[in-house]
């Protein structure tokens, strides 16, 4: 039948119905064909989706050799590559973390960003899924086939080798990543370090970590084990379903020199008395790597023996790297060997056979590719057909080599160094040991330390591995020889006993052999020195090294002083840094009392601070030396009885203000150099003592007292503060003068006679402390200008007879721009000026030599200085204080000499602290939260950033304001202004007066120090511009090389602070302190390095003294600055 319709539509007259037809053919066509397209396009992404996991899989076969048991296999298996920058992904980073099947918010959080360090750092991260059937089935079956019950395991332990950081990370990525293997997201047991460190731990704690100490000492064992149980038992408790998954290295720590450690049992027979009697299985999990992400800090420590913790700048300066390109580990290889089963019970030695059978299972799946082949050829100088032979011939598993890894690839991941060459070829090292078990047992049982408690004996007529054993024995032999030579060095220095830490500082850098061969061998030849905390107890709390006075250092009304000082010790009595120690065993240090702004609150990075820099280590439990030495043994006094009669009368019939007791007498004949500290808290006092301690309370009793002295011919040595360095109070022996001599403490005469507001002037006696004055004047609206960083305890007496310097003498000048008159008793009695006027002074007078010049720098040799008029200010109508961070060093100098020229606008006080002061002054900043910390380090970090520092340069110059208030502000600007064109930021106002309050409780640190068997002292210079900076680097120089010369222990710290500016030159301070274990007569070595350093000053352009004076210290340096007459009166 014919088809047809009706229409009422009628065609025009030209239509074409031949072209219609063409047209609706060709509209039908394309409609079908978008269909069709639409189709293949959904048919397309589903095959592209398998192409891509395809293109993850990877399948040996064929004669490759693949893990998959003992020796060499080349049965077909298969393995599927999870990261890494050959791994091809479906769809972005952050859709497929938040897209996995498991994991709460911190953990996809941290899958996303390990998916893109993963394929910054790797080529590939390949997974043996053939090698994880067994656990699987022993999960969803019945258990282990080796088990004879029924029950799923109640636990199972993931054992990964431990040679990097990212075994943290690859394992919980690896059951993140690939559901399909059964394994639930482990529990990770993960040291306590990292508990500590802001946002790593939270977000730690938050995948599912929990963490257990190391290396706890018995004491503690049984709370460490009971930790962990309680642990276990929370983590067991919480699953409700299905075995609970933990992870766990038994190794304890990395290694991150390939060899493999002997294992720690702790935890797994806590784990054994947790699960009572149900059975855990264990799964050992080798992580083959070709590059180590922290390979290159282990060629640091060995080189130079710097190790660093982690820590959150740690990180964040290595992700930088990450993501600059600059960190590639090559590939990483998982496998998996089969699942143990735990013994139920510990009967003995179950657990140590158990744990190295563990580790026997990691070496069986320890791979080796070309990167270690050709390591161990560069290592060794052998070809690399030898080695390979080699390996073939051990049995050693062989790591295929993909299409995309050629041999550019391996050229860019190759280590570039020695030691990293040798790290790299102990991949299988285990390997090699049991053939020198008996030849070389010490090196046999560091490359494998499970082979003697396997029972293992092997030997081989192999040429290759006869080779490679012949290469390595020698370097072995060579490692001991050089260290046994090191040990004669040190011998002959006197050290007979030097811990494995100054074995290896004398190490040559240049051996013929890595330092890592070398290390080993001084562990073998050195016994290990230990520290306490480690095999003993952990102390919580040290007992304050001055909590008690042996005796008060001034008799009669100074007995009951609240503010007394310390004997044997900077500072007061009530205040002192001491050591606690952590529940975690990190330490932290605390200064007592609520006298200065760090008072009381706990400074968690000076310990580490000082090991770090000193290349030591401080031992919580070991304090060095009491408070104060055995004093009995010093000398009877040789002033007789009737000499003490006439002094009493002198002094009103007033017993209680002359003493002849031990400890007054050693007080008042020390000062404060590290000899004297020394000396006293030892009780070996090797200088004679003043026979008395007397105290005047006025002018008539000094007079009283300096005629006596005429008449019985004693020698009178003034007494100010007693915070002389310079051996001022020393006094001499007998056979120079055999005098009987008295120490004169000013310290009763300490009256504010009269003040004259009008003229700007007072009267005061001269055995008043800085701080007592300070405090007096402010009371009445003044200051006297003069700040010296002792002004808590040094007297006006001896400013004046030291010349000395005061923090804000850009403003107010020296003691000799503010004394104006001094009154001196003298042996002929009281001089003095005798103008005709009451109540205020001369302010300058061409009369001749005045009283004020002579008295100056006169050190107590021309008489006794009892009283002074000097000049004063009203209170400081603004105060306020600056911060600046300067690139470095050179740049800090050019920015405070352009400060010096500024004249008026020259701010009170300025201070620069080069790069080794400041990290010491962070390092005493108290602990911030969490919060701060990460805050701190961000903005530290965005800081350094904008001013292109680094953290071992950067220097900071701390800056005080005293004015009106438009003086202040003017001068802040030209800071500001100055600091910009030298390179420099503004740091804020907080560091800055942190920096000027730390000034005077830093002064504390030596004595505190003293305890834990380092020694330190400072010594000032002044110093021309022009001079200035070779004098700062010989005196560094000169310390270093001194040190390095006597083979002491450890690091010398040594740093420079420029205190006071001029027109024409500076003030440098120098710090400088050193490890003393085992060092005989360190107090006199350490003076023989500082004269050293004294000289290197003087040789360079320094002065002999900015404002400590001579004193007997320096005495003998004094022909070398003054003609010979006056040099002679000078050491006189």
């Amino acid at each position: 039948q014919s088809f047809y319709f009706k229409s009422s539509l009628v065609a025009p007259s030209d239509f074409n119905g031949e072209r219609y037809m063409f047209s609706c053919a060709v509209a039908a066509h394309e409609f079908i064909r978008m269909i069709e397209k639409q189709r293949r396009d959904k048919r397309s992404s589903r095959s592209n989706i398998r192409q891509l996991n395809e293109s993850n899989l990877r399948v040996y076969g064929g004669g490759e050799a693949i893990g998959g048991g003992e020796g060499l296999h080349h049965n077909v298996s298969s393995s599927i590559i999870v990261a890494g920058a050959n791994h091809a992904k479906p769809t972005s980073d952050l859709l497929w973390a938040l897209t996995q099947p498991r994991g709460n918010l911190a953990i996809r959080f941290g899958g996303w960003i390990l998916a893109k360090v993963f394929r910054h750092t790797a080529m590939e991260v390949e997974i043996d899924v053939a090698s994880f059937e067994a656990l699987s089935r022993a999960i969803s079956l019945s258990g282990s086939s080796s088990s004879k019950s029924n029950a799923t395991p109640r636990v199972v332990i993931i054992a990964p080798t431990h040679r990097s950081f990212y075994d943290f990370l690859i394992v919980s990525y690896i059951c993140f990543t690939l559901p399909e293997l059964g394994l639930d997201i482990p529990h990770i047991a993960a040291a306590s370090d990292f508990a500590s460190i802001p946002i790593i731990g939270w977000l730690a704690r938050r995948s599912h970590a929990f963490f257990v100490k190391r290396g706890v000492g018995d004491t503690k064992k049984k709370d460490h084990d009971l930790s962990i149980r309680n642990n276990l038992t929370r983590i067991t408790t919480e699953r409700k379903e299905g075995p609970t998954f933990i992870e766990v290295f038994i190794e304890g720590k990395r290694s991150r020199d390939r060899t493999f450690i002997k294992p720690k049992t702790g935890f797994l027979r806590s784990v054994v008395e947790t699960t009572e009697g149900q059975e855990t299985v264990v799964l050992p999990l080798t992580i083959n790597y070709e590059g180590l992400s922290d390979q290159t800090s282990l060629a640091n420590e060995a080189s130079h023996g710097l190790h660093e913790e982690m820590s959150l700048r740690r990180l964040m300066n290595w992700m930088r790297s990450v993501f600059a390109g600059n960190v590639n580990i090559g590939r990483v290889y998982i496998s998996a060997s089969e699942n143990m089963v735990m013994p139920k019970s510990d009967n003995g030695q179950n657990i140590q056979k158990f744990a190295y059978a563990i580790q026997s299972r990691h070496q069986s799946r320890v791979m080796v590719s070309n990167y270690h082949i050709k390591s161990a050829s560069l290592a060794l100088e052998l070809s690399e057909e030898v080695v390979l032979e080699a390996l073939l011939e051990l049995g050693c598993q062989i790591w295929p080599e993909s299409s995309d890894y050629n041999m550019a690839t391996l050229a860019r991941t190759m280590p570039e160094n020695r030691e990293m060459l040798w790290a790299s070829m102990l991949q299988f090292g285990h390997l090699l040991g049991p053939f020198i078990a008996i030849s070389h047992p010490m090196w046999s049982l560091w490359l494998s330390p499970s082979f003697e408690q396997l029972g293992v004996n092997s030997t081989c007529n192999n040429k290759a591995v006869g080779t490679i054993l012949s290469k390595l024995v020698q370097q072995f032999e060579l490692a001991e020889k050089i260290v046994d030579k090191a040990l004669e060095n040190l011998h002959s220095k006197g050290f007979h006993s030097p811990d494995e830490k100054h074995v290896i500082q004398y190490l040559p850098a240049r051996a013929q052999v890595p330092m890592l061969l070398m290390q080993v061998a001084v562990k073998v030849k050195v016994p290990p020195a230990g520290i306490s905390h480690k095999k003993s107890r952990i102390i919580r709390h040290v007992k304050p090294l001055f909590a008690s006075s042996v005796v008060s250092a001034a008799s009669g009304k100074l007995q009951n002083n609240p503010n007394a000082e310390a004997f044997g010790a900077w500072g007061y009595q009530d205040s002192c840094f001491v050591l606690n120690v952590k529940p975690d065993r990190s330490k932290y240090a605390m200064m007592k009392g609520k006298r200065y702004a760090i008072s009381g609150k706990p400074l968690t990075g000076l310990a580490d601070f000082v090991e770090k820099e000193l290349n030591a280590v401080i031992d919580p439990n070991g304090v060095t030396f009491p408070a104060c030495g055995d004093l009995r043994h010093i000398p009877e006094s040789d002033l007789t009885a009737e000499s003490i009669s006439e002094i009493v009368a002198s002094f009103g019939g007033d017993e209680s203000r002359i003493s002849l007791r031990q400890a007054d007498r050693a007080r008042h004949g020390t000062g404060h150099t590290q000899e004297d500290m020394y000396d006293l808290r030892t009780g070996l006092i090797r200088f004679r003592l003043p026979d008395a301690v007397v105290w005047p309370e006025n002018e008539g009793e000094v007079q009283a007292l300096v005629s006596l002295a005429s008449q019985n011919d004693w020698c009178l040595i003034p007494f100010g503060g007693g915070t002389n360095v310079t051996h001022s109070t020393h006094c001499p022996h007998k056979e120079i003068d055999p005098r009987q001599m008295i120490s004169v403490d000013m310290k009763l005469m300490r009256r504010v006679i009269w003040v004259n507001e009008e003229d700007g002037v007072a009267y005061v006696e001269a055995g008043i402390t800085g701080l007592e004055l300070i405090r007096h004047m402010e009371k009445l609206g003044f200051t006297i200008g003069h700040e010296p960083d002792s002004y808590e305890f040094s007297t006006l007496g001896g400013w004046i007879a030291t010349k000395a310097s005061g923090m804000k003498q850009n403003k107010y000048g020296n003691i000799e721009d503010i004394v104006r008159e001094v009154n001196v008793v003298g042996a002929k009695g009281l001089m003095s000026h005798k103008h005709k006027m009451e109540m205020t002074s001369v302010g300058r007078s061409s009369a001749g030599v005045d009283m004020k010049s002579l008295m100056l720098g006169s050190e107590g040799c021309f008489g006794i200085i009892v009283s002074a008029v000097i000049k004063i200010w009203p209170l400081a109508e603004s105060r306020s204080h600056e911060s600046v961070l300067l690139p470095n060093f050179g740049a800090g100098l050019r920015y405070v000499k352009g400060l010096s020229k500024m004249r008026s606008l020259k701010p009170a006080s300025v201070r620069l602290l080069d790069n080794e002061q400041f990290r010491l002054g962070q390092a005493l900043r108290a602990s911030p939260s969490r919060f701060q910390s990460f805050r701190n380090l961000v903005s530290k970090n965005i800081g350094y950033y904008i001013g292109n520092f680094s953290e071992r340069s950067v220097v900071c110059a701390t800056i005080t304001f005293e004015g009106t208030s438009e003086e202040v502000k003017m001068q802040k600007r030209s800071v500001r202004e100055l600091a910009s064109m030298h390179g420099g930021i503004l740091a804020g106002s907080t560091v800055g007066k942190a920096g000027y309050d730390l000034t005077f409780a830093i002064a504390y640190l030596r004595d505190f120090a003293l305890n834990y068997n380092i020694l330190g002292e400072s010594f000032e210079t002044f110093v021309p511009w022009s001079k200035l900076t070779r004098v700062i680097e010989a005196t560094k120089r000169k310390i270093y090389s001194e040190h390095k010369r006597r083979a002491l222990p450890g690091a010398p710290f040594v740093c420079s602070r420029v205190t006071q500016l001029y027109d024409d030159g500076v003030c440098v301070y120098f710090y400088f302190c050193m490890n003393i274990c085992g060092v005989g007569e360190p107090s006199d070595i350490f003076a023989e390095i500082e004269r050293s350093a004294r000289q290197e000053i003087l040789d360079n352009g320094g002065s002999l003294s900015h404002h400590h004076g001579l004193g007997k210290l320096r005495s003998a340096f004094v022909r070398q600055i003054y003609s010979q007459d006056k040099a002679h009166h000078q050491s006189c």
